[in-house]
């Protein structure tokens, strides 16, 4: 921020960017006091507010409208989140760390709690399809196949879970063909296959019609989409003006306008991507310290799933596993994201984080004691 093109805009949002490590560090605290306390208050209030918004949204899909007469956003399901178009990102990036608590709790020992645990997943999962955000769907479906690999317990649950929110998916697009128009169809022509289906069922005439504009144009590929893709171009441009310290978080708004960065229909509040918003905002020594991250978390997870499938070794517990599940979406690369610095996105990202640090803590002090 210090560097920034313009300090003052900079330091709004990262003066105090170091609550969310005292979020965190709260969370290991009061977890390591009263577990059971917490968790039981905690699941309570998911439980709630995913019961709600399962209920809220399907009237909303049904009927266009939920229980306050919020319409429904082209055939895209928001329920309370009204017109913020968020409800497939906060279902998808809250189930990991949800199905942690009760993998906690040991939920399947009641088989009242293992059924409506069980209706709960697989209203979230077809919800999240529901709500036509593709990076929330292939979220929600990345956790769980993370999870089934590696866990110990609890596959059966999510297997049977998911299996079942595929049934159900199949059903709503069969009679309500709209529903998948975002996730399928959008996704297609975004990515410029669309055009290249369209132009090779031309017959030769018209073929020989079209001119090499034309032609060039209905042969492009984006990466997501033309907008991201001039989103990432502007972003490179910044970066290799400001490889060190980038233009300055919150910049990226500011700057995107100027012509020497502008890409035709570029310009946006932020990159939408983390990494690239890393690159472009705080330049080399923001991107590395996140990146770092990442690559702990990732090759830690890749090295409990090699020890456990050749010589059955475990390194992290099934609670430690939907944990690091919650953080690793939250933090991957290769996606369409929020920006970095947004306020509900940070809690998403640093609300697991205190429960591992607890965790980990807790490992390794029952080790030194066992030794």
């Amino acid at each position: 921020s210090i560097f920034s093109l313009d300090p003052i805009i900079s330091f709004k949002k990262t003066i105090f960017f170091f609550r969310f490590w005292i979020f965190s560090l709260a969370i290991w605290y009061v977890f390591s006091l009263k577990k059971k306390e917490l968790l039981k208050y905690l699941i309570f209030t998911f439980t709630l507010i995913f019961i709600i918004l399962i209920i809220d949204g399907y009237i909303q899909f049904l009927t266009s409208k939920n229980i306050f007469g919020w319409p429904i956003q082209n055939t895209r399901v928001s329920s309370l989140f009204k017109d913020e178009l968020i409800l497939g990102s906060y279902l998808s990036r809250l189930l990991p760390l949800y199905f942690g608590m009760l993998v906690f709790t040991n939920f399947e020992k009641k088989f009242y709690k293992y059924l409506l645990f069980f209706s709960i997943f697989v209203g979230v999962e077809t919800l999240t399809f529901l709500s036509g955000e593709r990076v929330a769907f292939f979220f929600i479906n990345a956790s769980s196949l993370m999870l089934i690999l590696t866990m110990k317990n609890y596959k059966l649950f999510r297997i049977y879970s998911i299996l079942t929110s595929i049934l159900l998916i199949v059903f709503l697009v069969n009679f309500y063909p709209k529903s998948a128009d975002r996730i399928i169809d959008q996704t297609i022509t975004q990515l410029g296959f669309e055009q290249n289906k369209k132009n090779n069922n031309n017959d030769g005439v018209n073929n020989s019609k079209t001119n090499d504009d034309d032609n060039n144009l209905n042969q492009n590929k984006y990466i997501f989409s033309i907008e991201h893709q001039n989103h990432y171009i502007s972003s490179f441009r910044m970066f290799k003006d400001n490889i060190i310290t980038g233009i300055g978080p919150r910049m990226f708004r500011y700057t995107c306008v100027m012509n020497k960065y502008n890409v035709w229909e570029g310009c946006s509040t932020h990159p939408h991507n983390t990494y690239v918003q890393l690159l472009s905002e705080t330049g080399l020594i923001g991107f590395i310290f996140g990146f770092i991250i990442f690559s702990i978390i990732l090759t830690s997870i890749l090295k409990h799933f090699i020890l456990k499938f050749t010589i059955n070794k475990i390194i992290f517990d099934d609670f430690q596993l939907c944990l690091l599940s919650a953080i690793l979406i939250s933090i991957w690369p290769f996606v369409p994201t929020g920006g970095f610095f947004n306020n509900w996105l940070n809690i998403i990202y640093f609300f697991p984080v205190g429960f591992l640090l607890s965790s980990f803590y807790s490992k390794k002090n029952l080790k030194n004691y066992e030794n």
